[in-house]
């Protein structure tokens, strides 16, 4: 227990219980309640997730994969707290706001069976519908079937995950959207969004037919919605389309190539000049998990 409160008594040294009486401050109080301790995160370098498209290092991947590496890093609250506002407000937007109730399409899962709903086969359309029925599997009422977001997992062309937040219908035509939470408006939609979702549009196209939804995507284009998490009456919602441009598909399926040809060939992608120029203390290799393991075989290659 941490004493954060002061006294002007005068203490005798064998009174030891004279601090019980002194409250503990908001933050202690907490902490004795509440999990507020770090969460504890891993990784696996098998797979390129399309949320870290802009960001992503070929070569750190390669290595990874290449050592049977994981991840491991450790994330204070306060910005996982962050974390689960945005995903609190996803699932909101999903599941309740009246906002996309009509013009939201996906899967919907029970939650009290753990079956995706549909009878022969998983249904996909809106939350009305789906909520029109109790769940056709164990008879739960519909207060029990949630949105689920589209997943995908492949191995070619390219080796890469990722997670679909939803597909709207505008005039007739599904197309495929992304939920992004801000404080402060910004230049939106910002470039790694963009990269992002451009990366859904690109890599749902090469998906086999049997993964990929029911109705026909028009991957021309996606929407990206940025939701306010604060009281905002002007920008509580805001809506940009991107189309899938050469100049943000080009530079995805040169990095991820990169890593799964590495993969497939055995085949270490060049490091960054930067990082070869700073001695691995600058750009991308600042912040790598895999920093001294890269320069190491850099450094053995060049006595090769």
């Amino acid at each position: 227990m941490k004493f954060l409160g002061i006294t002007k008594e005068n203490v005798q040294k064998t009174d030891i219980n004279c601090f019980n009486n002194l409250p503990d401050s908001p933050n202690v109080t907490a902490k004795d309640l509440l999990n507020l301790n770090k969460t504890y995160n891993r990784k696996k370098y098998t797979h390129v997730r399309l949320s870290e498209l802009a960001v992503f290092c070929p070569r750190e991947y390669v290595l990874g994969y290449k050592y049977g590496k994981v991840k491991e890093a450790f994330t204070e609250y306060p910005l996982m707290q962050q974390f689960e506002l945005g995903s609190a407000l996803h699932f909101w937007y999903q599941n309740f706001s009246k906002v996309f109730k009509d013009v939201l399409y996906g899967y919907w899962k029970c939650w009290a069976c753990g079956n995706l709903r549909g009878k022969d086969k998983p249904f996909f359309g809106t939350r009305k519908e789906v909520k029109a029925t109790p769940c056709e599997h164990c008879g739960a009422k519909p207060d029990a079937t949630f949105y689920h977001e589209f997943y995908f997992r492949v191995d070619e062309p390219y080796k890469v995950v990722g997670k679909v937040d939803g597909f709207i219908m505008k005039d007739n035509e599904l197309y495929i959207i992304d939920f992004k939470t801000f404080f402060e408006k910004g230049e939106f939609p910002k470039p790694q969004d963009k990269i992002q979702l451009a990366g859904y549009m690109f890599f749902y196209d090469l998906l086999p037919d049997e993964l990929k939804v029911p109705y026909k995507v028009n991957t021309s284009a996606g929407y990206l919605y940025y939701i306010s998490k604060k009281f905002n009456y002007r920008d509580s919602i805001l809506a940009y389309e991107v189309q899938k441009e050469d100049k943000l598909i080009e530079p995805i399926k040169k990095n991820v190539g990169m890593f799964t040809k590495g993969v497939k060939e055995g085949i270490i992608p060049e490091p960054f000049d930067i990082c070869i120029r700073s001695g691995w203390s600058r750009g991308k290799a600042k912040n790598c998990y895999l920093r001294d393991l890269c320069r190491q075989e850099y450094e053995a290659s060049l006595h090769i």
